[in-house]
């Protein structure tokens, strides 16, 4: 069977930005194969997910929500799958949390200290690595510098590009793990292996006079048949989700500027990570610099356009357009010459506009396409089902819903992976009696099922025998909770 779920926690303790981080970077790096999807503790415990996850990822956040929300059944049914064969990958509190003993600024008024059940790793977590941590703030964050040793990963040395050994990566509270080869003791722990260290400006957390060097940052850890990776950075930080001016303090001023000049080798490492693991990464997001601009763009929402196809008679499609016009009585808040932004208010806004005759941006004017679409940083965006959207309160997306006539519909600048002409052309030669009666059409979408299904008010405006198609789902859903994988090239 192929596992095709990357399933990412997204229960109590999640650090709403290092969660949307990763879930963007996941998708980024791993969406043309699996399925991101969020999953709950309840989701843990009580549903069969063991068969069909690739991957479990914990990201950063707060260690002891994890421990109160899985400790136990949760726990017990994670180090099974693990042991059976399964992967772990661990980011900062996730971390700590798959360590045996999590020892997080030990003395003082932040302290956390005490043994996990997880134990991916057989050791303790101690940190932080670096002083001046401060809870939902950037205060102890820094671009630093870390040793990465390429032979431990497995991977060809062809996939590092030449890349330096040392590189900087964003860090914001993590630990360092206490391996006995690191304590130079004769190691015990034969199943660890230290893939990226620290530089020597670790300080230890116990006393911070006292500096530490060459403290392993991220560590793999041989769990009977499985693996886990467990990190004290966050490689799955790109610069361009980060605001400059958060940074103010002597250490991380430069934060910004130092991880753009590092991103391309900070994508090889997680490609590397993820390769170690045995996960499939997409090659394009380990692109060079210049290419990279283009393929780490966040796959973005488009357009859905709505047109008759086996409709006959004017008077059926004037009044499935009329309704759909008339719904959207709402004026929205977007403000652009020449378009009267009418929005339903359903799950999702849903802007609704008419196309007008022509190519290109005349049809849709692409002013207003960017103000529906644009997205927000990362930490401002609204997540729902594990999907960033664009603008909005949170729990609330927008959408562009445009009404095409037959002399109207979307060329290929717009919808460049799909001819709708041609397929309503093919839809007219069809048998079938109702299906087909009309196309949507979006190039990219959450999901064509959700889209439907959570828009009542527009599923109920919508003609008998609407068909909902896409070039790309970033959600796709199946029966039940099973994910529908649907890459460029899959409709």
């Amino acid at each position: 069977m192929s596992l095709l779920n990357v399933l990412v926690y997204s229960g109590p303790g999640i650090g709403p930005e290092s969660y949307a981080y990763l879930v963007r970077t996941l998708r980024q790096f791993l969406s043309h194969r699996y399925a991101i999807i969020p999953v709950e503790p309840e989701t843990l415990r009580k549903e069969p997910w063991e068969s069909k996850a690739a991957m479990l990822v914990m990201p950063g956040g707060r260690d002891l929500p994890y421990v109160a929300s899985m400790n136990g059944e949760i726990n017990q049914r994670i180090k099974r799958w693990v042991e059976g064969g399964g992967r772990y990958l661990g980011f900062c509190a996730g971390g700590y949390y798959g360590s045996a003993r999590c020892e997080f600024e030990p003395g003082t008024s932040l302290e956390v200290v005490g043994d996990r059940e997880l134990a991916l790793f057989p050791g303790t977590c101690l940190g932080c690595a670096y002083p001046g941590y401060s809870y939902k703030t950037e205060d102890g964050a820094r671009a630093a510098e870390v040793t990465i040793d390429r032979s431990a990963f497995g991977v060809s040395e062809q996939a590092w590009k030449g890349d330096p050994d040392r590189v900087r990566i964003y860090y914001n509270g993590g630990g360092y793990f206490v391996t006995d080869s690191f304590l130079g003791k004769q190691p015990a722990d034969s199943n660890v292996s230290v893939l990226v260290k620290y530089a020597s400006d670790v300080s230890d957390p116990h006393d911070r006079s006292k500096r530490v060097a060459n403290a392993p940052a991220i560590v793999s850890c041989k769990v009977g048949r499985g693996v886990a990776v467990l990190s004290g950075l966050h490689p799955e930080y790109a610069w361009d989700f980060l605001a400059p001016t958060s940074y103010t303090r002597p250490h991380n001023q430069q934060l910004v500027p130092l991880l753009r000049s590092h991103d391309a080798y900070r994508r090889r490492l997680l490609g590397a990570m993820f390769a170690h693991m045995s996960i499939d990464v997409d090659p394009e997001a380990l692109l060079d610099e210049v290419a990279a601009e283009h393929s780490m763009r966040i796959p973005a929402a488009t357009p859905t356009f709505i047109a008759p196809a086996r409709v006959s008679g004017v008077a059926a499609v004037a009044a499935a357009m009329y309704a759909l016009n008339s719904a959207a009585t709402t004026k929205g808040e977007i403000r652009v010459a020449g378009v009267s932004d009418m929005v339903l208010q359903d799950a999702e806004d849903i802007h609704i506009t008419n196309a007008c005759p022509g190519d290109g941006n005349r049809r849709v004017l692409r002013e207003y396409q960017q103000e529906v679409f644009t997205p927000l940083s990362p930490s401002a965006a609204a997540m729902r089902d594990g999907v960033l959207l664009a603008g909005g309160e949170a729990g609330k997306s927008h959408s562009m819903l445009v009404l095409c006539t037959q002399d109207a519909l979307p060329g290929v600048k717009e919808t460049p992976r799909f001819d709708m002409s041609l397929a309503i052309k093919y839809m007219k030669e069809a048998k079938a009696h109702t299906a087909g009666s009309w196309l949507m059409y979006s190039d990219t979408t959450g999901s064509t099922q959700t889209f439907l299904e959570k828009n009542t008010k527009l599923q109920a405006l919508l003609p008998n025998g609407t068909v909902n198609v896409a070039t790309v789902q970033l959600a796709g859903r199946g029966r039940g909770r099973n994910a529908w994988v649907s890459p460029v090239g899959c409709l």
